[in-house]
C-alpha cells in the first residue's frame, strides 16, 4: 500500500510541475462558457510526423508516461504504423474527472485503435489561449518545449515570457535527460501572419515563434494560430535535432461523447 501511495504522490508531483505557467490568465468559474474555439463537443484531428536524422517517422506503438512509457518509431510508408492520427476532444465539465482545476477538460485519442484517452487541460478566454499538448509515450518529449500559447489581443510584435519546472521523469535519452527539476524559461512572440493550405481549406493564421531555454539546451515551437480553428500547425524543434510536426486535417462540432465504459467496450468515442 505504501508503494502504491508513493507512486501516486510522485505522479501528482510530476504532473503538477507541468501546469506552472504563471502568466496564463485562468477563470475562477464557468471555465467553458466563453470558449469560442475549444467548445464542449468539438473535435480537432491532427496528422503528425517525427523527424530524426532527416527520416520521416511515425509511431508503431505509444503508451504510458514517465518510466511506464513505451513507444516504437517506424518510417512513414510502412504498414506497421499503429498511431496514424491524433484526436483532441473537448469534453463536458465533470468535477469528478477533471484533474486540471479551472481549465477546460480536453482528451487526446490515438487513431486508429482508440484504446485509451489521455486527459489534460486547456485555457481559453478573452486574455489568452493555452493548450497542454498530448503527453503519452513518445509525446512526453513535448513537455520539454514551449506549450501552444497565445496572448490576446493578437497583434504582430506582441511578446511575452513565462517559466515552468518539469521533473526528471519527463526526460529520455532521445530528447534530453537531467536530474531533479528542470527550470524552463519561455519567450513567445507573434512574428507575422501566414495563409496555410490545409485539408479543410485556406486558413489565415498568426505565426508565433517561441523558445524554451534551460540548463540542458534550447527547444522551439513555431505555432500557427487561427481565430476560428485554434492551433492549426505546430512545428517543434527538440533537443538532439529531433523534430515533431502536427497539422490540423479535420474538425467536428457539437459532438456527444461516449462514457468511459462504452468507450472501452466499443473503442468509439463519439455517440452513434
Amino acid at each position: 500500500m505504501k508503494i502504491i501511495l508513493t507512486l501516486v504522490v510522485l505522479l501528482v508531483f510530476q504532473i503538477g510541475f507541468s501546469q506552472q505557467y504563471d502568466t496564463v490568465v485562468i477563470e475562477e468559474e464557468n471555465v467553458d462558457d466563453n470558449n469560442e474555439i475549444y467548445k464542449t463537443g468539438n473535435v480537432f484531428i491532427y496528422d503528425y510526423e517525427i523527424i530524426q536524422n532527416r527520416a520521416r517517422l511515425k509511431l508503431k506503438k505509444n503508451s504510458g508516461m514517465f518510466a511506464r512509457r513505451e513507444f516504437e518509431i517506424v518510417p512513414i510508408g510502412t504498414d506497421s504504423i499503429g498511431i496514424d492520427k491524433i484526436h483532441l476532444i473537448v469534453q463536458p465539465a465533470d468535477s469528478t474527472h477533471n484533474f486540471n482545476e479551472n481549465q477546460t477538460l480536453i482528451s487526446y485519442l490515438q487513431e486508429p485503435v482508440y484504446a485509451s484517452k489521455s486527459s489534460t487541460g486547456a485555457v481559453e478566454n478573452d486574455k489568452n489561449i493555452w493548450i497542454h499538448p498530448i503527453r503519452k509515450g513518445f509525446f512526453n518529449s513535448l513537455e520539454t518545449a514551449p506549450f501552444p500559447f497565445v496572448k490576446r489581443p493578437l497583434e504582430i510584435g506582441s511578446e511575452w515570457t513565462d517559466q515552468m519546472q518539469i521533473g526528471q521523469g519527463w526526460g529520455n535519452e532521445m530528447w534530453g535527460q537531467w536530474e531533479g527539476q528542470l527550470l524552463q524559461t519561455y519567450n513567445y512572440k507573434i512574428v507575422g501572419t501566414e495563409k496555410l493550405e490545409t485539408r479543410i481549406g485556406e486558413i489565415n493564421c498568426f505565426v508565433i515563434e517561441s523558445i524554451a531555454k534551460s540548463s540542458v539546451g534550447e527547444t522551439k515551437l513555431k505555432s500557427f494560430f487561427s481565430k476560428k480553428y485554434g492551433f492549426v500547425r505546430l512545428e517543434y524543434k527538440l533537443l538532439n535535432d529531433l523534430k515533431v510536426n502536427m497539422w490540423l486535417i479535420d474538425t467536428k462540432t457539437g459532438m456527444e461523447f461516449n462514457d468511459m465504459r462504452t468507450f472501452f467496450k466499443t473503442r468509439q468515442y463519439i455517440k452513434q
